[in-house]
């Protein structure tokens, strides 16, 4: 199989070869698999974890805050918009916690993905895979996170979790593919590889020469599935098996640098 992945390679375009490495590498592994093993990988690492660890004390300070001024401050006026009474003040202390979950959630999602950059940079150095020729994450990166459909999407299909079962099953599936991008992009980031590029790699569309629906996206939908079901789990989903997934998706991209074997195909310059 590796000889006839390698055959068509003469062509394909650079960023194709790359997605070939990527197929050779998840022939050996199942990618659904690397999210546990990045948070494995970050416990048995001490240090990279207190790397990190402040950006989500201060997330959580963040959301405590964030609470308690809402309660200061808009409770009372919501409580009256929705008529007051008991109901109007129950509606309007649930508005509240959604405001702050809001909050909470947009600021945290700046904060870890900062970490995960740091994080993800960190596993592919000590893994020996990192080319100083790359490009490291930039901060920019992360304020666009913010604002991406990927937040979007996980905000507005949350309320599917309140199905048992079924509901969370729909909410893993509509949101692994884009959550894979999120993650495998610190790596195609970091290669140079256009935004085009990543969306073939991502949703399924590879080199024409072989079967996309066999090698391409099949992968990243698996490694989707894993992260965003871990970060479902309360208190540790969004902390430690967010910032584990970003470990999973670097030794992921090791073992991408290791099947291509070839510096000009790893930094994305032939």
């Amino acid at each position: 199989l590796r000889t006839q992945i390698f055959d068509v390679q003469s062509s394909c375009s650079v960023s194709d070869q790359i997605g070939l490495a990527l197929m050779d590498s998840a022939v050996k592994k199942d990618a659904a698999r690397y999210p546990f093993t990045g948070t494995r990988y970050l416990l048995s690492h001490p240090k990279l974890l207190a790397g990190v660890l402040c950006y989500v004390i201060i997330g959580i300070i963040f959301a405590l805050v964030a609470l308690i001024i809402l309660l200061a401050v808009a409770l009372k006026p919501q409580a009256e918009a929705f008529g007051g009474e008991v109901l109007g003040w129950l509606l309007g202390t649930i508005a509240v916690f959604v405001e702050a979950f809001v909050l909470a959630m947009i600021f945290m999602k700046l904060l870890v993905s900062k970490a995960q950059e740091q994080l993800f940079v960190k596993v592919m150095k000590l893994e020996g895979c990192w080319n100083d020729s790359w490009e490291e994450p930039t901060m920019l990166s992360n304020l666009i996170c913010c604002c991406n459909t990927t937040l979007l999407l996980q905000m507005v299909s949350l309320p599917l979790n309140l199905l048992p079962v079924i509901g969370t099953m729909m909410y893993v599936a509509l949101n692994a593919p884009l959550a894979s991008w999120d993650l495998m992009s610190l790596y195609y980031d970091s290669i140079r590889m256009n935004q085009t590029e990543q969306r073939r790699k991502v949703l399924g569309k590879g080199c024409s020469k072989i079967n996309p629906n066999t090698f391409f996206g099949d992968s990243h939908f698996r490694f989707g599935m894993s992260a965003t079901f871990l970060e479902l789990f309360p208190l540790v989903g969004p902390t430690l098996f967010t910032l584990g997934n970003a470990c999973g998706a670097a030794l992921w991209a090791c073992d991408i640098v290791r099947a291509s074997g070839e510096e000009g195909v790893l930094t994305g310059h032939v």
